[in-house]
């Protein structure tokens, strides 16, 4: 049970939008409450 379970955040699909048009001029700054995975779902977008 090593498996990490990710759920699918609405976010994610922004994100990509954003690494593919704007990532090469535009740093994304991801701000919200804490410890609602913001560091996981960054780690699964660079992953990907």
């Amino acid at each position: 049970m090593d498996e990490k379970i990710i759920l699918k955040r609405k976010i994610y699909d922004k994100m990509l939008v954003w690494k593919n048009e704007h990532a090469l001029d535009y740093a994304l700054f991801i701000k919200d409450a804490r410890r609602i995975g913001k560091t996981t779902i960054a780690e699964e977008l660079g992953a990907k």
